[in-house]
């Protein structure tokens, strides 16, 4: 997919079929804080996420929720050489890089989030009507590195192994321990899915 021409999809295919679902970036920021704040998973949780399709719902509902990862992952955007894979994905939109460590939390950077579309792009992202995920993660993504939610996606996340000085180090610990992120985001993975549905 090229974001300069294609339409950004308004559907997901399982099972050899397009199933319309909600594609307002606002649904799938509510999509992550589900997954983040569920302590297990459930059918309950799972009947919930299935929510996110329009007006059918497809028979499988694994295949169904991997549909929706998919969609939450949106690796189409990227070209060849640039496509990061699902599970790369998974870390960037759960936050993180590897598996114990989170780069941003939508609900405790919001106000940066927030701050950052207003004052690079204008978009004021409380009031405007519909903004389709991919086109809020590509604008999210590109970002300026000076913006306080990418500084903090930095402080987060740099290797504290590459920094030689150690008054550096020191100082990026105490960064880290302030904007720490607060109760780490769960994944979904196809064996919760399955272990549901037996």
């Amino acid at each position: 997919m090229n974001v300069l021409f294609d339409p950004f999809p308004e559907t997901v295919e399982v099972d050899g079929k397009e199933y319309r679902i909600v594609t307002d970036f606002r649904e799938w920021i509510k999509f992550t804080e589900l997954l983040r704040n569920s302590e297990q998973l459930d059918v309950r949780i799972l009947q919930m996420i299935l929510e996110w399709y329009v007006d059918d719902r497809p028979e499988d509902v694994a295949a169904s929720i991997t549909a929706l990862q998919r969609f939450l992952c949106a690796e189409e955007i990227y070209q060849e050489g640039e496509r990061r894979t699902g599970e790369e994905w998974e870390d960037d939109l759960d936050g993180g890089v590897g598996s114990s460590v989170e780069a941003f939390s939508f609900r405790q950077d919001a106000i940066c989030i927030y701050s950052a579309f207003m004052e690079v792009y204008g978009i004021d992202i409380e009031t405007i009507p519909y903004m389709h995920w991919w086109k809020f993660l590509v604008l999210f993504w590109g970002l300026p590195d000076d913006t306080e939610i990418k500084e903090r996606i930095h402080y987060r996340t740099v290797d504290l192994a590459t920094v030689k000085n150690k008054e550096e180090r020191e100082r990026i610990k105490k960064i880290r321990k302030k904007i720490a992120i607060r109760n780490p985001q769960r994944k979904l993975n196809d064996y919760q899915i399955g272990d549901v549905f037996g």
